[in-house]
């Protein structure tokens, strides 16, 4: 199969959407409206090159999502995908390994082409042609997080009691402490829930050190995603207040755990697992498939523990960096976060220490 290399172009939006939506395991980081959100977030800080394999007769065969930034004094920065471990690498409807292996071939070269201090390719948890990654790409340094993912089962019967048969005692226990604390759950956008999303995100990433993502990017989210169809915010009320909220993305049979948030103060009356419980309840009636928990760090043992006592199974996914400029190493933590924050540059124990 004679194949050639494009990037993305206007007339192949409609083909590329039909590809991601017939390829089984394809992410909705790969989605044209992530991209969109992508663009509108990181303006023109970023540059999105999407590029396709097409045969001899124009059909797609394979895709490959990357944006690149660049760093002052430094060569561009290339990821596939940016911004807080977005899953990119290829996508291929049967896992062609000379697919795969043409759409890699091209991003090394184009990322040596254009001079990059460092590209990183995030591969998909779904991915089992580990070894093209490795050969085609050459890292530097691999780095790895572990993908949780529930397979939601099919409810043939009320999709609450399949639900719920199907946690852990522990999490059963936790959602019947939510109900018994007159907790209620609503999934309509109601005045001020994004303002109560971003202020309550915040407060809960400056609680454990984390980096929050920026408000800007939770109000971007309805320029490109349609509410209802695309993503969802479930909200948990106590007493006519909010106390707890989860924002919920959904594409080609996922459920993407994207964004919690909880009031500190109400967390032993478990609003969270109440709202995890009638999102998934949910997603089960309308017949999605897997609910993605996103990646867990290997020393979050707290974290992955949660996500098992929801029928989480492991699919571990693997980050292929290669340092273009050995000099960006140079640079500290804190730097690399201001000058590139949404992109992979290099695995931060690897970095020199002057």
């Amino acid at each position: 199969m004679k194949l050639t290399v494009s990037k993305l172009t206007p007339e192949y939006h409609a083909a590329y959407d039909a590809f991601l939506r017939a390829s089984e395991g394809a992410l909705f980081f790969a989605s044209l409206e992530y991209r969109k959100l992508l663009k509108d977030f990181l303006g023109a800080k970023a540059e999105d090159h999407y590029f396709l394999a097409v045969d001899e007769d124009g059909e797609i065969k394979g895709v490959l999502p990357s944006f690149v930034t660049t760093i002052a004094g430094f060569g561009p920065i290339a990821n596939s995908l940016p911004f807080y471990g977005s899953n990119g690498g290829v996508i291929t409807r049967a896992g062609d390994r000379q697919v795969i292996a043409v759409l890699l071939n091209h991003f090394y070269e184009f990322t040596v082409n254009i001079g990059c201090s460092s590209s990183t390719v995030v591969a998909s948890p779904f991915e089992v042609h580990l070894d093209v990654y490795e050969t085609s790409l050459n890292p530097t340094y691999k780095d790895s997080r572990i993908g949780q993912f529930t397979p939601l089962p099919i409810a043939d019967r009320a999709s609450e009691e399949v639900v719920m048969s199907a946690l852990h005692h522990k999490t059963r226990n936790m959602v019947r402490k939510a109900f018994k604390q007159g907790i209620n759950v609503t999934d309509d956008i109601w005045d001020g829930a994004v303002n109560f999303l971003c202020d309550t995100h915040a407060e809960n990433m400056a609680v454990i050190g984390g980096r929050a993502k920026p408000a800007r990017f939770f109000r971007a989210i309805d320029s490109a995603f349609k509410y209802g169809k695309d993503y969802k915010l479930y909200t948990a009320w106590l007493d006519g207040a909010p106390v707890a909220a989860l924002l919920l993305f959904y594409f080609n049979g996922f459920v993407e755990y994207f964004t919690p948030v909880i009031v500190a103060r109400y967390r032993s009356s478990q609003p969270m697992s109440l709202l995890i419980f009638n999102a998934m309840t949910d997603a089960v009636a309308n017949g999605y498939k897997w609910w993605n928990w996103g990646g867990t760090w290997h020393t979050q043992d707290g974290v992955y523990q949660f996500k098992r006592s929801w029928g989480a199974v492991d699919k571990p996914y693997y980050y292929y960096i290669r340092i273009g400029d050995e000099n960006v190493l140079r640079r500290d933590k804190e730097a690399l976060q201001k000058d590139a924050p949404y992109f992979y540059v290099a695995p931060f124990d690897k970095l020199v220490r002057i």
